[in-house]
């Protein structure tokens, strides 16, 4: 299994959302077996996948990232359990004149009471003795990743001590959001010094994945021009990971929050939370997902709506 860590340190820069985007496209159009892992106690990409109602249900029931990882702590954490935890959004129907139904995603969320009592319980421990937990998720991960393909990781809205650092240990491919701002852009250089710092740490090397510039303004914008140009540079010199093409970026703000907002976890089919498959909002994604995929040394020359439309 590999796994995309979708990691800033700084919040609003679109993190759950691109997480979101990846499990529905790269599970609906490319039958790929999803795994989405929630670090944020927030849960705002669990939500958006799962009803409330089953995430509460899950987390009564001690099925939750949480409750995984304290077992890690203590040493009794087994394949059985671990994979008992995850969540499953099935695959919502079948597919109908060209309708694509949402593909089946397992979820991994954290629950935020276990999340206090864990982070309070792992701070507390001897400064020398915290060294062992930095593995902790990727044990998890590995226990819990079965026959899953690709695991994408939602970090926190900003960095949490230990938190943070083992879900970079965790990580294999770092895809970087940023927004094209003057604000966004500045805050980069601390994000890929705590990157560096975490390799120092645990001796792990996140490999990287991609720069993606999200809630784009008009590509013809001064900001825009400027932020992009400065991100081309930084990526010149390695400091960042190498940009996504702008048919990637995601440009319509309205298109996307609609697509994550408080009841879009009911939606059944692509088209109805992303819109018609040549809006350039669905368009975009579906090619992000296929440079992901092309990133990760996978096969994505198409997706199942490139079929469909050779049929015709």
């Amino acid at each position: 299994m590999q796994t995309i860590g979708i990691f800033h340190t700084k919040g609003g820069v679109g993190k759950s959302a691109v997480a979101v985007f990846l499990a529905d496209f790269l599970s609906s159009l490319h039958e790929t077996r999803v795994l989405l892992v929630d670090l944020d106690p927030q849960g705002s990409a669990s939500r958006a996948i799962l009803p409330e109602a089953t995430l509460a249900a899950g987390f009564k029931k001690g099925r939750s990232l949480t409750r995984l990882l304290e077992q890690a702590v203590d040493n009794s954490l087994d394949e059985e359990t671990a994979q008992d935890a995850i969540l499953t959004r099935p695959r919502q129907g079948q597919r109908r004149r060209g309708s694509v139904p949402l593909g089946e995603v397992g979820v991994l969320a954290t629950e935020p009471t276990g999340y206090r009592t864990l982070r309070d319980r792992l701070l507390d421990s001897p400064r020398a003795q915290r060294k062992k937990y930095w593995g902790l998720l990727r044990d998890t991960l590995d226990a819990a990743a079965g026959d899953y393909e690709v695991a994408l990781i939602d970090f926190p809205g900003s960095e949490i001590p230990l938190w943070t650092l083992m879900g970079l240990r965790a990580t294999d491919h770092w895809l970087l959001p940023e927004i094209p701002d003057y604000f966004s852009a500045a805050a980069i250089e601390g994000v890929t010094q705590l990157v560096e710092q975490a390799r120092e740490m645990t001796g792990h090397q996140v490999r990287p994945l991609g720069t993606l510039l999200t809630i784009c303004p008009n590509r013809g914008s001064s900001v825009y021009k400027k932020t992009r140009a400065a991100l081309g540079h930084l990526e010149k010199l390695r400091a960042i990971p190498p940009l996504f093409p702008k048919d990637t970026e995601i440009l319509h703000r309205p298109d996307a929050q609609k697509a994550i907002d408080w009841g879009a976890e009911q939606i059944k089919t692509l088209s109805k939370r992303y819109g018609s498959s040549t809006s350039p909002f669905h368009a975009g994604l579906r090619q992000l997902a296929r440079e992901v995929l092309a990133r990760l040394g996978r096969p994505a020359d198409k997706d199942r709506l490139s079929y469909l439309a050779d049929l015709r």
